[in-house]
Order: structure tokens, then sequence, then C-alpha cells
């Protein structure tokens, strides 16, 4: 548990880094999931998830130097800088003033005013409710079929994925610390139109490969690389590719947190984004 904390304090300050230099977009997940045993190499996952995107937006609107007035804002004290005209007693010229960096007014230094423009936090959520039916066919082949409701407050979003995971590392028996595992998903997604009662349907096909490493028994690092393919009026092609690193700790069986790092680079254009995600995860 040290050994995570001491991740999350270091991807706490990269995030504010980040943050600091970029826009970066942030979601944090909370979920439960519980799996049943349907024989020896067959289970069925009942997942609830619930994620937040907070997004910071400043404040500019006729209220925007509502904080500007003394006494609602402890500092720095008005008396401490005029404006543009020499209107006081004292000897000194007021336009002199460095910005910041030294001078007095009225013989009392001077200080920067502080950026007071408030800053607004505007969350966007959304839940997902899933099933999803695993077969393990191999020790090194598996397959996952599953069905999955999206819900934002505006619109309802329906999906269905299938996926194929080989992991050929695993035709011999016994652990090692790294794994491999190449995975191809399709899936196809509803989403009601607006002032419609149709659906629109979306088709993507995702190749990946994930490395995952074994860091201690509770401790794996996974790095994945997936392209991302979509059927745009009947054309096919893969329109961005995707990049993420997980840090996961596993305490004490049942409880499970995720710090995630993702780049993502649209491949028809010139845009390249980020994002950093804090999960948690409780499994019966």
């Amino acid at each position: 548990m040290r050994h995570f904390i001491l991740c999350f304090f270091l991807w706490y300050v990269g995030v504010g880094l980040s943050l600091y230099a970029q826009s970066v977009g942030v979601n944090v997940s909370v979920g439960v999931r519980k799996t049943f045993k349907l024989s020896k190499k067959d289970a069925l996952d009942l997942r609830q998830q619930f994620q937040m995107t907070p997004d910071l937006e400043r404040y500019d609107n006729e209220f925007g130097d509502f904080f500007n007035e003394d006494g609602l804002w402890p500092i720095p004290d008005r008396r401490t800088r005029k404006t543009n005209n020499d209107d006081d007693n004292d000897n000194d010229d007021d336009n002199n003033l460095s910005n910041g960096n030294g001078g007095t007014s009225n013989g009392k230094p001077w200080v920067p005013e502080l950026d007071d423009q408030p800053v607004l936090v505007n969350l966007d959520w959304r839940t997902t409710s899933s099933a999803q039916y695993n077969r393990e066919w191999f020790r090194w082949l598996r397959s996952t079929t599953g069905y999955a409701f999206q819900y934002d407050g505006k619109r309802a979003q329906h999906s269905v994925r299938a996926e194929i995971d080989y992991r050929p590392l695993r035709h011999q028996k016994g652990k090692r610390a790294l794994d491999i595992a190449a995975r191809v998903g399709f899936q196809t997604t509803g989403t009601k139109r607006k002032n419609k009662n149709t659906m629109r349907w979306d088709y993507q096909l995702t190749p990946r490969i994930d490395l995952t490493w074994n860091l201690k028994k509770d401790h794996t690092i996974t790095w994945s690389n997936g392209l991302n393919g979509v059927w745009d009026k009947g054309i096919f092609l893969f329109d961005r590719w995707r990049s993420n690193i997980n840090l996961n700790f596993i305490y004490r069986k049942n409880h499970r947190f995720v710090l995630s790092f993702q780049r993502q680079q649209r491949i028809d254009k010139r845009r390249i984004s980020h994002g950093v995600g804090l999960g948690y995860e409780v499994r019966f």
C-alpha cells in the first residue's frame, strides 16, 4: 500500500504539471463488479460503474469582478497601488513603479494583485451497467461477449462487444513477471438521435497489444497500444491510435485501484490529446 501511495503522489504531481502546461482530460471512476463462475472455463461478469470528468472554466460575465470588492478577498490591499496619475502628495512618480519587482506607493511596498477571477468546475458524469460472458478455450486463448448500457443524464447508449484474447506466452504453464496479450475487439454502439425516435449505429474494430509487468504480488503495470477502426459511410478506416499506461494495485483481494495515463493521436488529422484517470473498483 505504501508503494501505491508514493506512486499516487508522483502521479498527482505529474498531473498538476501537465495541467499547468497544457489541456489534459481527467477521468475519475468508481465501480462494483461481481463474477459468477458458471463452470471451470466459463464466467459471467456483472459490472456497475460511475464516471466523472471535471472541466475547469473561468467565470466571466457581469459578476466577474464580484470577488474584487474590498473585504471579500483578503489580499492584496487596494491602497498598495495607484493607476496612471501621480496625484498624491509625495515626490515620487507612481508610473515608474515596477510590476511587482520593487517600488513603493505612499512609502509602502507595492504588491501585485492575485488572479482572483472565479473558476467554475463543471462535472460531466455517466453511468455504465454491463454484463459480460467470458470463455477460456485454452490457457492461451479466451473470448468475451458483452452488453453495456450507458447514460449521461441526456441520452442513452447501447453497446455490444465481442473480443478474442490471445496470449502467446501462456502455451507453457508457470508464472512469469511479463505477460503479452494480442486482442481484437468488435463493437457496435447505438445512440438515440436528437428529437427523433431512430437510433444511430456505429461500428468499430479495435486491435491492440497489451504488455503486463507484475512488479509484486499486488502491483502490476500495463502498457496498451491499440488502433481504433471505424466504418464511415461504407468505408473502413483507422482514425486514431491510443497508448495507455496503467498502474494497478489490489488491496485485500477485493479492492482494486488504478492510475492511468492515455495518449491519443488522430491518424487522419494532426491532433494529439492526453488524459489521466483515477479508478476504484470493488470485486466480489
